[in-house]
C-alpha cells in the first residue's frame, strides 16, 4: 500500500479574543434586557425568566477560558449578539474563502510546495458560506492551484472526514498532492444568547498537505498508518438552517435553526 504523510500544516488564527468574562459581561446584560422587556409575560407564566451566567460556570462546564473570533464587537452586543459583517461583491473573495486561504498557503510553505503543486483542494467545514460553485473552488482560485476541488460537510467531523478522503485520493492515484482546509466561521452559527451553549465555539481555520511520502520533502512529516470513519445519526446537535427556511416562512434566526439545539 501506497505510504501517505501529512507533510504541512497551515493555521489562521483570528485576530480578536473574547475572554468567559467579556462574555459574562454581555450575556448577562442581554439577559436583563430580555428579563425586563417580557417581565410581564414571564410574571403571567407565559415566558420564561433567562437565567445568568457566570464564568464559572462556563470553565466548569467545559474548561474553556477565551475563544478566537474574526469580529467581536457584534457578538458583544446586547442587542445584537452575533457577529457583524460586512457583504462582499461577487468578484471579491468570500470571507470563509479568505482564511482557507491564508491557513492554505501556510501548510504548503511548510511543505515545500507552491499551489502550482497541487492538484486537490477539499474544502471541509460544518457550515458553507456559498453552496456553488464550492468553497474548494473559489479557495482553489484564490491559491492559484491546479487540479480540482469539492466541499465536504460532516458537521465536527470534517475535517477527519476530508483527510480520509484525500489519502484515499493519493492512493488511488486521482490526485498527487492534496490540501484539505478546514475553515470553520462558527461564531456566525453559534447562539450567542444561549446560555448552555454560547461559549463552546469561536472561529479558525486548519489545513493539511497530504502526499505520498516517496514524494514529500519536508522536514516535518506524519504517516497516516491507518483512518477509519463511522456515523450515527443523533438530534443531540442539530442545525436546521438552510435554503427551505424561506419557503417554510420561519425565522432564520429563530432557535430551531441554529446549532447546538438540544432535545
Amino acid at each position: 500500500m501506497t505510504s501517505v504523510v501529512i507533510s504541512g500544516t497551515g493555521l489562521y488564527q483570528p485576530p480578536h479574543v473574547i475572554t468567559n468574562a467579556e462574555l459574562v459581561e454581555s450575556y448577562n446584560a442581554y439577559t436583563e434586557l430580555f428579563n425586563t422587556q417580557h417581565a410581564a409575560a414571564i410574571s403571567a407564566g407565559e415566558a420564561t425568566a433567562l437565567t445568568p451566567s457566570s464564568v464559572e460556570f462556563i470553565e466548569k462546564a467545559s474548561g474553556i477560558k477565551q475563544r478566537y473570533v474574526i469580529e467581536k464587537a457584534g457578538v458583544l452586543d446586547p442587542n445584537r449578539m452575533y457577529p457583524r459583517f460586512k457583504e462582499r461583491p461577487d468578484d471579491q473573495i468570500s470571507l470563509m474563502a479568505e482564511i482557507a486561504v491564508d491557513a492554505g498557503r501556510k501548510a504548503l510553505a511548510a511543505a515545500g510546495r507552491t499551489a502550482a503543486d497541487v492538484d486537490m483542494v477539499l474544502c471541509a467545514a460544518a457550515n458553507m458560506q456559498r453552496a456553488y460553485p464550492a468553497m474548494a473552488v473559489e479557495i482553489q482560485q484564490g491559491l492559484g492551484a491546479g487540479g480540482f476541488g469539492f466541499d465536504m460537510n460532516v458537521a465536527c467531523s470534517s475535517a477527519t472526514f476530508g483527510i480520509e478522503q484525500a489519502v484515499n485520493a493519493v492512493r488511488a492515484g486521482t490526485a498527487k498532492c492534496a490540501l484539505m482546509v478546514n475553515p470553520e466561521i462558527t461564531s456566525a452559527h453559534l447562539e450567542w444568547r444561549d446560555r448552555d451553549c454560547h461559549f463552546i465555539f469561536g472561529d479558525v481555520c486548519t489545513a493539511v498537505v497530504i502526499e505520498r511520502a516517496e514524494d514529500a520533502t519536508s522536514a516535518d512529516q506524519w504517516e497516516i498508518l491507518g483512518t477509519k470513519l463511522a456515523t450515527q445519526f443523533s438530534n443531540n446537535i442539530r442545525n436546521n438552517f438552510g435554503f427551505m427556511n424561506r419557503m417554510e416562512d420561519s425565522d432564520p434566526l429563530a432557535r430551531q435553526n441554529l446549532p447546538a439545539r438540544r432535545p
